[in-house]
């Protein structure tokens, strides 16, 4: 018990520990942060007053002819296109991934977001409440759509002209609004759309056709729960302009080339570059490859004939002992041989038959 009120107590101590640790972690990272805005704040301070000592001292100088920088002449007071009321869109900053899915979690997820260009959606916050446009553009790097006509700034460039510009609308400030039946009065009426799926394409419906499959989405999306399959928007393929240098799609897919059987599929160049020259199971070659192959072999033959001619010293003594056994002749058996081989293998009986006791059985007998 001992043991396991102990290894308590320093779990206890190890997530105090860990807290305390956290908490200073985002001490530092507040103190930095704060850092960061205050020096900011300093150096645009700091650009504001410079500006208005600029324009003292223009006003001092040039007197009626100084620059009126209030109405935007002479390039002043000017807003440019570059800026907008969204952050993360001007390229200060990316927001985090996390903000990026969580913009996007209502209609099925980054990977699969089931928004497409033309759909109509309502504006659900801001000064554009209620409102209902068309989607103009999705930029998924920063979860977020523009749209066709509403919800756009002024913009005046050089010269003091004026252009519109589409700001920005996170995803999750819009909704999916679609004409859906209304059961009890049996009259289509827009829906807002608050939560979408995707789901597997069906293939056999009308709404799949070639250009969808190729330049739209390939899966359907519908409504969690009431299992309304929402159609996409009709997608158009992008008439592409044809050039003289071009290679049209007709002329890809149009055959070129006819061969038989009393000519090779191709030319014998191409079929020598597919073929490995070296090869060892090759029956095909080039006749200066086996012209090659023939002069190896003749001078391999020619190496081991001389090679045969050749004698070392070892060699000749072999030679001459072989021929002087063959000239002296098998060897002959005089009688007196004859007459001591007999008598060896006399002798050579007798010892066998008295080891085995022959002998001592005739004694008796």
């Amino acid at each position: 018990m001992e043991k396991i009120f102990k290894r308590a107590r320093q779990a206890e101590r190890q997530v105090v520990r860990r807290a305390k640790l956290r908490e200073h972690r985002e001490r530092i990272r507040t103190r930095i942060q704060v850092r960061d805005e205050l020096r900011d704040a300093g150096r645009e301070h700091k650009s504001n007053m410079e500006l208005a000592r600029k324009i003292r001292q223009e006003r001092w100088e040039m007197g009626p002819i100084a620059p009126r920088r209030q109405i935007g002449v002479n390039g002043y007071g000017l807003l440019q296109r570059t800026v907008h009321f969204d952050a993360s869109v001007d390229g200060a900053h990316t927001p985090k991934r996390d903000l990026v899915v969580k913009r996007c979690a209502w209609a099925g997820g980054v990977k699969r977001l089931n928004l497409a260009v033309g759909d109509r959606v309502v504006i659900m916050e801001g000064v554009d409440k209620g409102r209902i446009d068309h989607i103009a553009t999705i930029d998924l790097t920063f979860g977020t759509v523009t749209l066709r006509n509403i919800h756009k700034v002024c913009s005046v460039g050089e010269h003091q002209m004026t252009t519109l510009s589409s700001l920005p609308i996170p995803i999750d400030a819009v909704r999916l609004v679609y004409p859906i039946l209304d059961p009890e009065t049996g009259v289509m009426k827009d829906t807002i759309i608050h939560q979408l799926k995707g789901t597997a394409a069906n293939m056999k419906s009308e709404n799949m056709t070639l250009a969808r499959w190729d330049h739209g989405k390939r899966w359907d999306r519908f409504v969690p729960g009431a299992n309304i399959v929402i159609p996409w928007p009709e997608v158009e393929a992008p008439n592409h302009r044809t050039h003289d240098c071009d290679t049209v799609r007709s002329q890809v897919e149009s055959r070129s080339f006819f061969y038989n059987l009393l000519t090779p599929p191709m030319p014998p160049a191409v079929l020598d570059e597919l073929r490995n020259k070296y090869s060892k199971f090759r029956t095909r070659h080039e006749d200066w490859y086996i012209a090659k192959k023939e002069h190896e072999a003749a001078a391999k033959s020619r190496r081991n004939e001389l090679l045969k001619e050749m004698q070392t010293p070892s060699d000749e003594a072999r030679i001459r002992r072989d021929a002087l056994k063959e000239a002296k002749g098998e060897p002959e058996l005089t009688d007196e041989m004859l007459e001591k081989l007999g008598e060896i293998i006399a002798q050579t009986k007798a010892v066998s038959l008295k080891d085995s006791g022959v002998s001592g059985v005739e004694k008796s007998e």
